[in-house]
């Protein structure tokens, strides 16, 4: 009934627009088309002439129709509401005995069809490529109620019973949810949760909700099987964690108060990372296995142990030693990547789990051989306050001139067309043109060339520049966290000095500016690039040690509190050109980084009623769009170019604020 009278009001809708054209015609203002429409003619101050009563008439009557359509609209929601909260209660009082909602058949057409990536939950349950399966399904949410009534009992579909599995970080924001089939889960439980239950993690003091959610998500991220990989040859170890002397606005997280300190911070420098030798892989990826998440970056600590003659035992996070020569340990995780460590009495026991239950490894953003230039976006353009008409034409410049010249160089035609060496998996199309060029005054060419040219322009004007830099993984000074680990110091130096940074990448530019998405607050990490030919003394040394193109920081540094990065994939946005660099640097004037404390959820039992609980305020409450677009807002605001100085303040700490919410709310 509430879709019947939205169509009916819908389809009335439609009518009032001609009439309304008619009325201005007549020469009746907007004010007195208002009252026309709340039926107020004796209010109306402009003569009304008898040629137009019946247009007035039939505008009230219209209006009447849609006032009454939408009463009714309201009614029939507001009586669904109650009688389907009613339902619902009741199949909570009688434990799910009143109803097991099901789904009509019918309904399920070739339009709910969706794709899913490869990942160790399709391959443990036995699900071919581009084969449709009904194990899985998403469920959109529209209906707390509803979602209520299948989160806590299920649904059936062809006999089968569905219950909720899990919803990654990205399904939470789009508000979906994914459901198993009951005999599907019953299989692969063990093998998912690499030997743990429900009962034994809540035996064991339960455990945040919405994090346990994202945990067995990851078992549905997409991956690649590492078929070799040998949970023998590895181990996990404490995080190397210290103090980092520096300057930075506090922000307290009751009263939201700001104050400038200089002290100590507490920094989790392998936060999300792990080392693996490089007779594993040449280049840093991402790795999955079960409650296992984070980045594995290239590091010989085989090597560092040997030159370094420091002891080759290290003990895992449950108290036991390790010789990692003796051992031959090939990989090293860390505790912040090994999710779940506190529900396994040692690392052996989950390694006996792993091989029972046949699981299994995965890997993905394996580091590309030749990383392709980056744009950047409008977000690390508004930060730049302070900047002349001039700069702007200098920073707009190499964007400005690849649009002039699309269609004037041969070789500008084949990269926009993505014929280039960093395209590694080209259409026919595109490797047709590198054979045989003069395919580009082909028409079909020119039109596919005037269509990302007009596309480009849309970025363009959004803010999305072309410029010199490229994204690359973060990593921490892995010689610091061995000197950490093997050596026993508690305070490493490591190879790289405060606001210093390694890439490989940029072996000609001595300065770099690195930058992270969202970027909120004034996050331009203006740093000297220790890779470049000025500094030929330590360029050498290290490289020994720092072989791939990711770009390493410093321990000594506050640069993750500038970036408020982890080291668990995120990736940098590291930009190389002299202009924007000058001016982020003055722009980053006075600036010091933001600290506050991050509390954390407190663990609970995992039942229906508290992951329903915590998914209702993730749905509701996880919205981090408001706070990115008020601060937006805030800086595009006039204050910056007219405001008095201390209005300017007053601007910047709200946005300080309103970030320290933000990641709040992301965390």
């Amino acid at each position: 009934m509430n879709c019947k009278y939205r169509r009916e009001r819908n389809y009335l809708n439609n009518k009032i627009p001609n009439l309304e054209k008619k009325l201005k015609d007549y020469g009746y203002s907007k004010e007195d088309i208002s009252l026309f429409k709340s039926d107020k003619l004796e209010e109306v101050e402009a003569e009304i002439l008898s040629e137009h009563i019946d247009t007035i008439q039939e505008y009230i009557k219209w209006n009447n129709l849609i006032r009454h359509k939408r009463e009714k609209a309201k009614d029939s929601k507001d009586k669904l509401l109650v009688l389907l909260k009613n339902k619902v209660n009741q199949n909570e009082i009688t434990d799910g005995k009143d109803h097991i909602r099901e789904i009509n058949e019918d309904s399920l057409t070739d339009n709910n069809v969706i794709s899913v990536f490869d990942s160790a939950l399709t391959r443990t349950i036995g699900i071919k490529q581009d084969e449709l399966t009904d194990a899985l399904m998403v469920v959109q949410v529209y209906y707390f109620d509803v979602f209520k009534d299948i989160s806590f009992y299920g649904f059936t579909y062809k006999g089968e019973k569905y219950k909720y599995f899990t919803s990654s970080a990205g399904q939470i924001r789009k508000k979906k949810a994914v459901f198993i089939k009951l005999s599907v889960w019953n299989r692969i439980e063990k093998t998912v949760m690499c030997g743990l239950t429900i009962d034994k993690i809540n035996s064991k003091g339960g455990n945040n909700v919405n994090k346990h959610l994202a945990y067995m998500a990851l078992t549905n991220s997409a991956t690649d099987l590492w078929g070799d990989f040998d949970i023998e040859k590895s181990i996990v170890i404490d995080d190397f964690e210290t103090n980092v002397y520096g300057t930075f606005d506090f922000i307290d997280e009751l009263d939201y108060s700001i104050t400038r300190k200089t002290d100590y911070v507490p920094i989790t420098h392998t936060d999300g990372a792990g080392m693996m030798l490089p007779s594993v892989s040449q280049k840093n990826f991402m790795f999955r296995a079960p409650w296992i998440k984070g980045l594995l970056g290239v590091f010989d600590f085989r090597k560092f142990v040997e030159v370094s003659q420091h002891s080759p035992i290290i003990k895992d996070i449950y108290g036991q030693e390790h010789d990692v020569i003796k051992e031959d340990i090939k990989i090293i995780f860390t505790k912040s990547q090994f999710k779940m460590y506190k529900y396994y009495e040692s690392w052996d026991e989950y390694k006996n789990f792993y091989k029972r239950y046949n699981c299994t490894a995965g890997i993905c953003n394996i580091e590309e051989d030749r990383i392709k230039n980056a744009k950047i976006n409008y977000q690390m353009l508004q930060t730049l306050t302070n900047i002349t008409d001039t700069e702007i034409d200098v920073l707009t410049q190499k964007s400005a001139e690849k649009i002039e010249n699309v269609c004037t160089s041969k070789d500008t035609m084949m990269n926009i067309l993505g014929v280039t060496p960093y395209n590694t998996k080209m259409t026919p199309f595109q490797k047709a043109i590198k054979i045989y060029p003069p395919l580009l005054s082909d028409t079909y060419a020119k039109d596919a060339i005037r269509e990302v040219k007009d596309s480009l322009l849309k970025k363009y004007r959004s803010g999305k520049l072309e410029v010199v830099g490229k994204y690359t993984f973060l990593l921490p000074d892995f010689y610091a966290a061995c000197e950490y680990w093997f050596g026993g110091i508690k305070n490493p130096k490591g190879l790289l000095s405060d606001k210093e940074v390694f890439c490989n990448l940029f072996k000609k530019n001595d300065k770099l500016d690195c930058l992270r998405s969202p970027h909120l607050y004034k996050e331009h990490a203006i740093r000297f690039n220790i890779a470049s030919e000025g500094y030929e003394d330590r360029v050498m040394q290290i490289r020994e040690w720092f072989t791939t193109n990711a770009v390493y920081t410093s321990v000594n540094d506050l640069i993750s509190k500038i970036l408020q990065f982890d080291v668990d994939g995120d990736k940098s946005l590291v930009i190389a050109d002299p202009n924007f660099i000058a001016i982020a640097e003055r722009n980053m004037n006075g600036v010091v980084p933001l600290y506050y404390n991050m509390r954390k959820a407190e663990p609970m039992q995992l039942n229906s009623k508290n992951i329903y609980s915590g998914l209702n305020a993730a749905f509701t409450g996880g919205n981090i769009g408001i706070y990115s677009n008020n601060i937006s807002k805030i800086w595009n605001d006039e204050v910056f170019i007219h405001g008095s100085e201390k209005d300017k303040q007053h601007a910047i700490d709200c946005i300080k604020r309103l970030c320290c919410q933000n990641n709040f709310v992301i965390d």
